[in-house]
């Protein structure tokens, strides 16, 4: 019992003043570099995915897989072609081959990769005439009236995750009623949270401290 209440007594009360100063100092350091440093230890960092060339286009029906698998074979399948440039968004308007050609339907793909974790995510765009548009699989987009038209803003931030992702549109031109004229345009913008450099030093800085206030 003496014993036990020896120690107790030597680790609280017994301390020297100046040690009990010390460790007072680190806690607080250590507390401030903590929550400095976890208060700050993302920003938002941009990503814009806009239709341009890069994208994929095809004149024939794909199988199922094209509209939610990023590794889907894409064989035969060409670089879209840029109708207008910059007609929205900064972003191309976009087909399969050019704006007044005959062709009725267009499938389009672009894989993208994020990596780091999606705070937000919307998605604008416009479409002569109609449109499904995926995102991971995921319906986002359909419009079947037979005119063009804008959309969005439409918010994907649930559907984007780090790694890689893929927006897949299948459009149609009603040429029977307005003749051919067709166009595909969409912007995607996202922003991640990313961390920084400092916040990630005044973390290592308080753990640094912790590991010093274990040792005394």
């Amino acid at each position: 019992m003496d014993n036990a209440r020896s120690l107790e007594l030597g680790t609280t009360d017994e301390a020297p003043p100046s040690r009990r100063a010390n460790s007072r100092v680190k806690v607080t350091l250590l507390a401030f570099a903590l929550a400095l440093g976890s208060a700050s230890t993302a920003n938002a960092a941009p990503v814009t995915i806009n239709t341009d060339s890069s994208w994929l286009a095809t004149n024939a029906l794909p199988d199922f897989p094209w509209l939610f698998d990023p590794s889907f074979d894409t064989t035969g399948w060409i670089n879209a072609s840029v109708n207008i440039p910059a007609c929205g968004n900064g972003a191309d308007c976009i087909w399969y081959d050019g704006q007044f050609s005959a062709t009725h339907f267009a499938w389009l793909r672009k894989t993208f990769t994020i990596s780091d974790p999606v705070v937000s995510a919307v998605l604008n765009g416009g479409i002569d005439d109609d449109v499904d548009v995926y995102l991971n699989g995921v319906l986002v987009f359909s419009d079947h009236d037979g005119t063009a038209n804008a959309f969005g803003p439409v918010d994907v931030t649930s559907l984007l995750t780090p790694g890689v992702n893929l927006i897949a549109v299948a459009a149609e031109d009603n040429f029977m009623i307005f003749g051919n004229n067709h166009d595909f345009v969409a912007s995607l913008q996202v922003e991640t949270s990313v961390p920084e450099a400092t916040s990630l030093a005044l973390l290592a800085s308080g753990f640094a401290v912790l590991a010093a206030l274990r040792r005394c």
